[in-house]
């Protein structure tokens, strides 16, 4: 590389990293529920080198009602000893890794095509990505999958070069990325499986030896947890089946159970073309505004002509690449299509690179497109247009990232709770019991919140004591030290005195309290009251 294109990737990397790190550890406004999990397992680890469960260094984490990966939790271990247990160090490691990913991805783009131009605008296009800025800003395994992913491609491209190294470090990378996160996994499989039937005859029969056999060493331990453990519990809880909206339509078939097969499959088509939709790709795909209001889509608007002259560029032209870039896609979308989402940002991240390749493809056609315009007059103009259109797109696209993602979402990263728990450890001497209702919601207690683990995170609890607290389980209930997790009934918990409560409107109606009852309320950025602090008097 020469010395223009260092300091220009420099300068990207420097930009990306400052819109990836710049106030993330209050944007988003709160830490979610995975978050909190990542954080105090990692805080667990480094302090017991054990996990919240007591199992010694897991290779996968046993977390509410499914098992976490272990890449994410012990990346954050360093952060966590450098700055503490707070949101910051939670979101330190993936922010880090989001901006790692900008030169990462230009040289993806480099082993892709030998344009200038493709790599230059494809770069650009990567560091102001609001999909991956989106999962750059919290604690995100998808994002980190996607890094891995990455590197993996760039030394599978160059396999051919008949250098065995590059195959040892494809097969690591891409087998590093199937332990990162759920969707790699079954990409990685479909995609390798296809590219080597379609390539049998070009694949050098000795590195390809060298690729599977590393791969599949490396994979031993996932196989093994998949087929006789724990890694594939999550699998079967999100799978396309769990959908209730398949469920819905199954109960309601005539066909019933004779049908039930080829209703699946077509239920399965129609969620993999849903990922097509404009609104998906250019307008509320990354659902950071309430429903119903124009948001942000996971590619920008201004990117839309680009992306439509890139796929004609992709038929048109014989590009060495084309077919592994096609796969990548399409592949890539079958991962999150399987699940029970209607469309998953996070699922379908790891197809982020080949669109962007596609996308800059196309604005390459459209500068060539433009320039050959005869009519200076006219060419200017379309230039001028074209570059209000794309300011006025990033501004639009800052003000919602900026503003209204954090007071329209703040419920989704579970707004509140931290305040709740703050008040609730500086008083808990006075009480006898803390009762915390896991359900919360503005428009119905539809969300399951999780209080425990953000009462370990946020009271920096400590794990070799959690580890040894005398735990209680019961139906839709959970206790520890003075701590008791379940729906709380206010008829029947009204009269219980020493007692504090913690829940949303719904669990504790304002028309059925005295004022002395109501110790504290909590407000989203948004105005709406989100839950109550309470104790019977």
């Amino acid at each position: 590389m020469n010395k223009k294109i260092v300091i220009i990737l420099a300068v990207l990397t420097l930009f990306g990293g400052f819109l990836r790190f710049y106030n993330n550890y209050k944007n988003p406004i709160s830490l979610n529920i995975d978050e909190v999990s990542y954080g105090y397992s990692a805080y667990s680890i480094l302090k017991t080198a054990h996990d919240e469960n007591g199992e010694f260094l897991p290779l996968f984490f046993r977390s509410t009602g499914d098992y976490k990966n272990p890449f994410l939790i012990y990346s954050l271990v360093p952060a966590i000893a450098l700055f503490g247990l707070n949101e910051f160090s939670v979101r330190f490691t993936t922010a880090l890794f989001g901006t790692l990913s900008i030169p990462i991805f230009f040289f993806l783009l480099k082993s892709l095509t030998k344009d200038r131009r493709v790599i230059l605008i494809g770069s650009i296009l990567f560091t102001i990505s609001p999909w991956h800025i989106y999962y750059s800003r919290f604690a995100s395994e998808a994002l980190i999958g996607l890094f891995s992913l990455m590197l993996g491609m760039i030394f599978f491209i160059k396999i051919s070069k008949e250098k065995k190294i590059y195959a040892f470090l494809s097969a690591v990378f891409l087998a590093l990325s199937m332990y990162i996160y759920h969707s790699e996994r079954l990409f990685v499989f479909l995609f390798l499986i296809i590219f080597f039937i379609l390539n049998f005859r070009k694949i050098k029969r000795l590195e390809t030896i060298l690729f599977i056999l590393t791969l599949s060493i490396v994979l031993v331990p996932l196989i093994f947890y998949s087929i006789f453990g724990t890694a594939n519990a999550r699998a079967g809880m999100v799978f396309l089946s769990q959908d209730i909206e398949y469920t819905r339509y199954v109960i309601l078939d005539h066909l019933q159970r004779r049908g039930e097969s080829l209703l699946l499959l077509l239920f399965w088509i129609k969620r993999y073309l849903n990922y097509f939709q404009p609104d998906f790709l250019f307008f509320n795909g990354l659902n950071m505004t309430r429903s119903g209001t124009l948001g942000v889509g996971v590619f920008y608007l201004f990117e839309f002509l680009w992306l439509l002259l890139g796929i004609a560029e992709i038929i048109r032209k014989q590009l060495v690449n084309r077919i592994f870039i096609i796969l990548w896609i399409l592949i890539g979308i079958i991962p999150a299509s399987l699940t029970n989402n209607d469309q998953s940002t996070n699922r379908t991240l790891l197809i982020l690179p080949p669109i962007i390749f596609i996308v800059s493809l196309g604005a390459v056609k459209f500068l060539e497109i433009v320039k050959n315009v005869k009519n200076s007059s006219f060419k200017y103009g379309i230039v001028v247009l074209y570059s209000v259109f794309i300011v006025v797109v990033l501004l639009r696209a800052f003000l919602i990232f900026a503003i209204h993602f954090p007071s329209q979402r703040g419920e989704a990263f579970m707004e509140g709770t931290k305040e709740t728990v703050l008040y609730a450890n500086n008083n808990k001497d006075y009480y006898n019991e803390i009762v915390y209702d896991p359900y919360r919601g503005i428009e119905a207690p539809y969300i399951v919140n999780i209080p425990y683990m953000y009462i370990l995170f946020y009271s920096k609890y400590d794990p070799l004591t959690y580890q040894r607290d005398d735990k209680k389980y019961g139906q839709e209930r959970f206790s520890f030290n003075k701590y008791t997790i379940r729906r709380i009934n206010w008829r029947e918990d009204r009269s219980k005195k020493g007692v504090l409560f913690i829940g949303s409107p719904w669990s504790l109606p304002l028309n059925d309290l005295q004022p002395d009852e109501i110790l504290k309320k909590i407000y989203l950025s948004n105005g709406d009251l989100a839950l109550l602090i309470v104790s019977p008097k």
